[in-house]
């Protein structure tokens, strides 16, 4: 009886040796992890830090004079490629708080430089473009990296983000207000007259009236371009003021 059921004892212990064998490579095909750590789906990573945007307020505003009756002038000198200690002095004497427009482009030179001047001074320093190109006719891309990331320097250089912008030559258009504007400016500045060597350039009156803006420039010329200017602010009864305590 026995020797009958041997057959059927080996193919007994054949199929339970096929079984094992068949889980044995399951299990391998699974990993050594859980199943249910092996459906986990990792998460997508997370956002990037965001950078800062520059404040949009709109387009600037284009002004040439300041709208008031108070007998007041105001000095507004530009560029900055002429650097001397003694401007500070020759400012303090005629009781000028100044309006820098200066252009990044000589201000990264010696920022230190500017930033003492307008401390000693009661100034204010404003935006002039990085690199003092014409931009009336650009696309606004190309105007908006003119403007833009100057005002984002200077607020880092100087602590206080422009709230002025002066266009060179006095060139702008639609998208030079509207770059200015995005860049925090609320005005972008010109004038109605010139102090150069020494001499007033006058583009209408040949007077300063209350609220007119002068130009002048950083140069070797920087006191006689201030008595000139105070010669005349005298002759017409006016006071040299702050750009920004009045266009803000």
């Amino acid at each position: 009886m026995l020797e009958r059921l041997k057959p059927f004892r080996y193919v007994a212990v054949a199929a339970l040796a096929l079984l094992i064998a068949g889980l044995v490579l399951a299990r391998q095909n699974t990993g050594s992890q859980p199943a249910s750590a092996a459906q986990v789906t990792p998460p997508p990573p997370g956002p990037g830090p965001e950078s800062r945007p520059a404040p949009k307020i709109g387009p600037a505003k284009l002004v040439y004079k300041v709208e008031t009756n108070d007998p007041v002038v105001f000095l507004t000198i530009d560029d900055g490629a002429h650097q001397d200690p003694a401007m500070a002095d020759i400012l303090r004497r005629n009781g000028i708080k100044a309006t820098f427009f200066l252009t990044e482009f000589y201000a990264q030179k010696n920022p230190e430089f500017f930033r003492k001047l307008r401390d000693d001074t009661g100034s204010v320093i404003e935006n002039h473009t990085a690199t003092h190109v014409n931009l009336k006719g650009r696309s606004e891309v190309d105007q908006e990296k003119e403007i833009g990331p100057v005002s984002d320097q200077y607020q880092s250089w100087f602590g206080t983000r422009p709230t002025l912008f002066r266009a060179p030559f006095g060139s702008s258009d639609d998208a030079t207000l509207q770059a200015a504007g995005e860049a925090g400016a609320k005005y972008v500045v010109n004038w109605g007259s010139e102090v150069a060597n020494g001499q007033i350039k006058f583009s209408g009156p040949h007077e300063f009236r209350p609220g007119s803006i002068v130009l002048m420039h950083f140069k070797d010329t920087f006191e006689a371009d201030v008595t000139a200017f105070m010669a005349q602010a005298r002759a017409n009864g006016l006071t040299p003021a702050l750009l920004t305590d009045y266009l803000k």
